[in-house]
């Protein structure tokens, strides 16, 4: 299940470029090891799997055929059921019969292959994934899709995700001009790739009395930079992405806000506070980030003929931290304000509280120790669907999406991650040279 339309390549070069405008310096970089040799291995590791994953995709048949099957009765399970040519495995229980789609992926003959079948293990090769989709019949009418991704990311220790993420913050603790000056020396190759996409238009950075630095981040999202090598990819992005909104912010329970992020008109604003490389309220007295915020989400797209999303989607954010894990959970129990076409408001609402009810909606992202020293990076979507016609209708929009998706476009998009991962490999040798 894929979530459409955010095209993952916009996500994951939002969330690059901002690393590289806050964290364009060496120091940033050696927070992936203990020196700078670990560093290297570490760094380069991480972006060769990212880069693997997005390296000449192909599937095998049954994965084939059994994702599209998938993504287009998301919300209509009952089509899905009783169809063992889309499973690994089915084994029947008290509710009916749980089915699960076990996928196998790495990087053969320079093409990352998907290949399906039952008993799949842990990846141990860097750049190695595997792919887990359940569905569980709950009831007549309910179904519980549960999904894992596994990918080894090489031999980084998950511990690494906080030292990264604090040096992150704390390069940002400095004059705007320098924290440009330092992106674009330190981090060249990177900043090019990237910027075929995304434009950092301004960085504020404004020290506070208390001796932390209010940082404000602006970057547009455009695909027309994209038409002469991407063109399919630069189409997508325009129809999709560039028309769409989001805001996605961090408070605790007293409201006040630690996080900010928020895309309108095809600009992309962060706002946080750091002092000492550690979250501080955006407005307020300084004081130790609680492990469990509130996450507030907005989300609002144009599929085809119609506005469709949600707002005021609230949950607990919880950032985990054992000996073997670093990671941060969502869960949303609360159901939101829906933004739906007129013409669905004979249809029976109900079933869009469903997802919300009981465990609720859970998304996990995270680094995991894996097997032979590899550490794992995790993501899990845990959601109960309740099949009417109302939830397929959505399933109808989405599908048109992920349809338009689907082949150039997502070739052209897996080809623009890989050479920005490339290019972050280059420089990051370069940096750890120095």
């Amino acid at each position: 299940m894929r979530p459409l339309p955010n095209s993952s390549a916009v996500l994951l070069a939002a969330a690059l470029t901002a690393t590289v405008t806050i964290g364009g310096c060496r120091a940033a970089a050696l927070a992936y090891g203990s020196d700078v040799a670990a560093a290297k291995v570490n760094a380069d590791a991480f972006a060769a799997a990212i880069e693997a994953r997005f390296t000449n995709v192909t599937r095998n048949p049954k994965f084939s055929a059994a994702r599209m099957r998938i993504a287009r009765y998301a919300f209509a399970p009952s089509k899905l059921g009783n169809d063992s040519s889309l499973w690994t495995g089915m084994r029947t229980t008290r509710a009916g019969a749980d089915r699960d789609l076990e996928v196998q992926a790495g990087l053969t003959g320079g093409k990352y292959v998907f290949t399906a079948r039952p008993a799949v293990p842990l990846p141990v090769k860097t750049g190695d994934s595997r792919h887990l989709i359940e569905l569980e019949q709950l009831g007549e009418s309910d179904w519980a899709w549960r999904t894992r991704v596994d990918h080894a990311i090489g031999p980084m220790p998950p511990s690494r995700a906080d030292d990264i993420t604090r040096a992150l913050f704390l390069s940002s603790e400095r004059p705007a001009t320098a924290v440009r000056a330092d992106y674009r020396a330190m981090l060249p190759r990177t900043t090019a790739a990237l910027g075929r996409l995304l434009t950092i238009d301004s960085i504020a950075t404004v020290p506070q009395r208390d001796g932390s630095t209010l940082v404000t981040l602006q970057i547009t999202v455009s695909g027309d930079r994209l038409k002469r090598s991407f063109p399919a990819f630069a189409k997508y992005i325009s129809k999709y992405v560039e028309p769409a909104s989001y805001r996605y912010r961090l408070s605790d329970r007293s409201g006040s806000d630690w996080f900010d992020a928020e895309a309108r008109d095809q600009l992309l604003t962060v706002r946080f506070r750091s002092n000492d490389g550690q979250l501080q309220p955006i407005v307020g007295v300084a004081r130790r980030m609680p492990d469990t915020l509130q996450i507030h989400v907005d989300a609002l797209a144009k599929i085809s003929f119609f506005t469709v999303g949600v707002t005021n989607m609230q949950g607990a954010f919880v950032h985990t931290k054992n000996a073997r894990e670093r990671g941060w959970a969502m869960h949303f129990t609360k159901d939101p304000e829906w933004h739906l076409p007129l013409i669905t408001e004979r249809l029976l609402r109900s079933p869009l509280r469903r997802p919300f009810e009981g465990k609720g909606l859970l998304f996990t992202l995270g680094f995991r120790t894996g097997q032979e020293g590899q550490t794992l990076l995790t993501r899990e979507f845990d959601v109960t669907v309740r099949e009417s016609a109302i939830m397929r209708f959505l399933g109808n929009l989405g599908f048109t999406a992920m349809s338009d998706y689907a082949g150039r476009v997502e070739e052209e998009e897996g080809r623009f991650i890989a050479e920005s991962m490339a290019a972050f490999r280059a420089d990051v040798a370069s940096l750890t040279a120095k």
